[in-house]
């Protein structure tokens, strides 16, 4: 009676041996379920499901005591790699999601018209979502998104977001970027500008001509890029000895109507500051109607500085001050590395890439 051979699996990628009879894999004297997955020996090994998945298929991006980790880890819990199960999921649709805030701030569109601009012309589509900074609706589109297989992610959280809302990105393994906004704790290369630095900038620029007082004006409240260029400013306010108003630093949606809404009730309570560095130049022209319709001069009355330099802040009257976060290299260097990613040439890019501010003066604060 000829004996019936057992089902035997060697991977390739290093030591994992297998036999299966009877529904259990057997390995190194361990009995253990076939119901295995890679998230399992991701998680005994300490690494993400993502990272796990590319030493698997023998990526060069992985260093090597995290692969000899990783596949210690599957040769402990029996797993075995199946290979045509993950062609099929790799199978690609060719289109990014880009998820962002809202376009109430032209930034948004400039950015997503960076990414758009570098991710067409190496064949993929963008998907793009607009949060209207409301975690419940990040939520629904993340989940939209994965349901239609992108192949990769780039997300300006919404306001409020915590890493929780990565989770379903991380266990698709999907290339993911995080734009403009940190978030504590996210497992994903994040690209933005240094912004205490930007803050810093705008109000020594503001002191240097005069100023006896300064405000940070608007933003969401605990928005990651208000917090830094809020205490760029209070920084400068504080080591010059000179009032920063706290008042006058009120929260505000990034939007021109929130701005202008917002500076006019400031208005009617009292007079503005000498200096204001506001959070976005969406906010700043805002900032300017208000000022207007109150016969306050900017530039003479109050000097004016605004955030973003998008191309309205040269059209306005007077012309906005900003300052510049290089908006077209931030998205293009960001969507080239999700390129990387995908392709899996080169090195993968480092947990934060950090863009420096310019300013860029106009008529606003005074000087021209």
């Amino acid at each position: 009676m000829q004996r019936s051979p057992s089902r035997e699996v060697f991977l390739r990628h290093g030591c994992v041996f297998a036999s299966f009879q009877a529904g259990v894999a057997v390995t190194r004297g361990c009995l253990v379920s076939k119901g295995t997955t890679l998230a399992d020996v991701a998680r005994a090994a300490g690494y993400s499901k993502s990272t796990a998945s590319l030493v698997f298929q023998g990526s060069p991006l992985v260093a090597d005591h995290t692969r000899a980790r990783i596949l210690a880890a599957a040769q402990e819990l029996g797993y075995v790699y199946n290979r045509r199960a993950a062609a099929m999921r790799r199978q690609r649709s060719h289109s990014i999601g880009v998820v962002v805030g809202g376009f109430g701030n032209p930034f948004f569109g400039l950015l997503s018209e960076a990414i758009e601009r570098t991710l067409g012309p190496a064949g993929y589509s963008v998907l793009l979502g607009n949060t209207f900074d409301e975690p419940s609706r990040q939520h629904r589109l993340i989940e939209t998104f994965l349901e239609n297989r992108v192949d990769g992610l780039m997300i300006v959280p919404a306001v409020g977001s915590d890493v929780g809302f990565l989770e379903p990105v991380r266990r698709m393994g999907i290339p993911l970027v995080v734009l403009t906004r940190m978030v504590k704790g996210a497992d994903a290369p994040y690209f933005g500008a240094d912004d205490v630095l930007g803050g810093r900038m705008a109000a020594e620029h503001l002191v240097s001509h005069g100023c006896d007082g300064l405000a940070y004006f608007g933003g969401p409240a605990d928005v990651f890029t208000r917090v830094d260029r809020h205490a760029g400013v209070s920084s400068v306010a504080r080591e010059q000895g000179i009032l920063f108003d706290d008042l006058w630093s009120a929260h505000t949606l990034t939007s021109s109507t929130s701005g202008y809404l917002t500076a006019r009730d400031l208005l009617d309570a009292g007079p503005p500051p000498a200096g204001i560095v506001c959070h976005s130049d969406a906010v700043a022209i805002g900032l300017l109607r208000a000022c207007h319709e109150r016969g306050l001069k900017a530039g003479e009355d109050v000097r004016i500085i605004g955030f973003d330099d998008v191309e309205a802040s040269s059209f306005v009257v007077p012309a906005l001050t900003s300052i510049s976060v290089e908006v077209a290299d931030l998205g293009r260097i960001a969507a080239e590395s999700v390129l990387r990613l995908l392709s899996g040439d080169g090195p993968p890019p480092p947990p934060a890439t950090i863009f420096a501010p310019e300013l860029v003066v106009r008529e606003s604060c005074g000087t021209h």
